[in-house]
């Protein structure tokens, strides 16, 4: 191979289709020296490579295998060639940026650097299944690849910024370099986010919907920028979010949830709410607006109101099951059909229609299937319901579900996780729990060997008295061999300990008395020790909203000299141990 591939001889095999993922597949087992050789062919078409469709992603999985022999061997060699490698890409950064595949290649390779997980690759080529995220874990940067990305990093902050943030491919590359210069360096940092800060000042009044709400921020209703937005949040401090919501979010709160692009930077802003007092108030603005917003499609700012709410206990502050209940047109007296209007995220006079169609047989005379929707818009909804404890108003519609509509909503991939949110929520009664365990016992044999049925099992099994249990306990062991050959039945059995109820029932019950004792007595202890914490102060070691570690000398030095007498005192009492 290296006697053959000559000069452009790489590149012609780059270039093509199977050709590249052959040698993608040889990188991942490739050895060291191999790899160096490799590069030495690839350097001095770094520029050509990262731009092409097929040989970026040799070049990407190239650099990935590179950065891991430094951090696993600590070869010079590899330093010195990965050193050469980026001082390439430094040479034409706007060329990069430019292109798809070249902006891809920049934004893996700033990821790799600093150790972050590379996201996926959503570009159309499949690629074969290389392993390509299990070359990094989220660790430290490797101390000699500072210096390289330190370099590269301000070859990139020299670009005009501003032309980023509304560039297809800029803008990914500036969110990535926001989050990379919070984690690494702060000096570059404050200029890039000036320039976000900016952008804000930006207005347009020329769009369909929003005319009585007055100008909006441009860099809001754009896809590109918006997304820029949402990661410059997320590295904000609590006081420069606070000021961002009072300048520009505070009077706007409204059309920006109804806007179908600036709605995001919305549900971002829900979750890293720097205080109570804003999330109470943008949630007071937005719970309103909840029919307006289903009816446009826009679930995700109904959905992080609710975690919003949870996050910051705000659940008695707003009667959200009420809002809702306008919003799905659910009468009182059809109250039962409320659960099932969420979860398929249908108002009640279109799931009617739908239930009528079911009744009518079909052309061949036999009866049609009852058929439950599972949306995963309604899942997510109602875990965030369930969280709350909200599920007065939906106790009737999930208690009275059919055995066949239970055996759907636990098995499916999406509904399953709102059915384990309301059998884990501490914040609803054990009570109504029992009630639908009760009807779920008859159909566990069904759900135990089921990915998802499996964690409805074991949900069930936590939430579930000694006397449920039992029953719960008789029905898997009518299918016991078949459980214990199932992979996921297998770990329900051993989980549940279902080995020690075969053995007797007394014992059983016994052992599940006093585990129910020593979790409660440790419950009591973890909260007496949350309590204890919240009453104390700071430690000596502090950190501040920017990331730095600021340190009490005196209390640290204090608390050495007392470790140290307690090791001193401790060494002493082993040694008339010993003797």
């Amino acid at each position: 191979y290296q006697r053959r591939v000559r000069g452009d001889g790489i590149t012609k095999i780059l270039y093509h289709w199977d050709c590249s993922r052959v040698v993608e597949r040889l990188l991942v087992n490739c050895s060291s020296p191999t790899l160096l050789d490799l590069g030495s062919l690839l350097l001095p078409h770094v520029i050509e490579l990262a731009c092409h469709s097929f040989a970026s992603h040799v070049l990407e999985l190239f650099i990935m295998k590179l950065v891991r022999d430094i951090h696993t061997k600590e070869s010079r060699e590899a330093v010195d060639l990965a050193e050469q490698v980026f001082r390439k890409l430094c040479l034409d950064v706007s060329k990069l940026i430019a292109d798809v595949h070249g902006s891809y290649t920049l934004r893996s390779s700033l990821q790799v650097l600093v150790s972050i997980r590379v996201e996926e690759d959503k570009r159309k080529r499949k690629r074969w299944d290389i392993g390509k995220n299990s070359f990094y874990e989220t660790s430290t940067a490797h101390p000699t690849l500072r210096r390289i990305l330190h370099k590269f990093t301000k070859r990139l902050v020299k670009v005009d910024v501003s032309s980023l943030l509304w560039s297809q491919q800029g803008a990914p590359l500036l969110s990535v370099l926001l989050i990379l210069l919070h984690r690494t360096d702060n000096k570059s940092l404050p200029n890039l986010k000036s320039v976000i800060s900016d952008s804000f000042e930006k207005t347009v009044t020329d769009y369909q919907g929003f005319d009585e709400f007055g100008p909006l921020p441009a860099v809001l209703l754009d896809s590109k920028s918006s997304y820029v937005v949402q990661s410059y949040m997320k590295i904000c401090s609590k006081d420069e979010l606070e000021s961002l919501y009072n300048s520009k979010y505070k009077p706007l709160i409204v059309p920006l949830s109804l806007h179908h692009v600036a709605n995001y930077t919305v549900q971002t802003l829900l979750e890293y709410a720097p205080s109570r007092a804003i999330a109470l108030d943008m949630c007071q603005k937005i719970v309103p607006i909840f029919e307006d917003l289903l009816a446009e499609s826009i679930t995700g700012v109904v959905i992080s109101v609710t975690k919003c709410c949870h996050h910051h206990g705000l659940s008695n502050s707003f009667d959200i099951i009420k809002v809702l209940q306008e919003a799905f047109h659910v009468p009182d007296d059809q109250i039962h059909l409320f659960f099932r209007c969420l979860m398929s995220m249908n108002t009640h006079d279109v799931l009617v229609e739908k239930l009528e169609s079911y009744k009518k047989p079909t052309q061949s005379g036999k009866p049609r299937r009852d058929r439950f929707e599972a949306t995963l818009a309604g899942s997510l909804l109602l875990q965030g319901l369930f969280k709350l404890g909200l599920v007065g108003k939906l106790e009737e519609g999930l208690c009275s579900l059919s055995e066949d509509h239970i055996v759907y909503l636990s098995t499916n991939p999406q509904s399953s996780h709102a059915i384990q949110a309301f059998l884990t929520s501490a914040a609803i009664s054990n009570t109504v729990k029992h009630r639908f365990i009760k009807t779920a016992v008859f159909v566990l044999d069904k759900l135990v060997m089921t990915p998802s049925g499996s964690r409805i099992v074991e949900a069930m099994w936590t939430a579930a008295s000694n006397e449920i249990k039992s029953s719960i306990a008789q029905v898997l062991l009518s299918k016991e061999q078949a459980i214990k050959d199932n992979t996921y039945g297998s770990i329900v059995w051993k989980n549940c300990n279902l080995k020690a109820f075969k053995l007797g029932v007394n014992s059983w019950e016994e052992a599940e008395r006093k585990k129910k004792k020593k979790l409660q007595s440790f419950e009591k202890i973890i909260g007496d020790k949350v309590a204890e914490t919240e009453d104390k102060e700071l430690d000596p070691v502090q950190i501040d909203d920017t990331g730095t570690i600021e340190v009490d000398l005196e209390n640290t030095n204090s608390n050495q000299s007392k470790s140290s007498k307690t090791g001193d005192s401790s060494r002493k009492a082993k040694k008339k141990k010993k003797g």
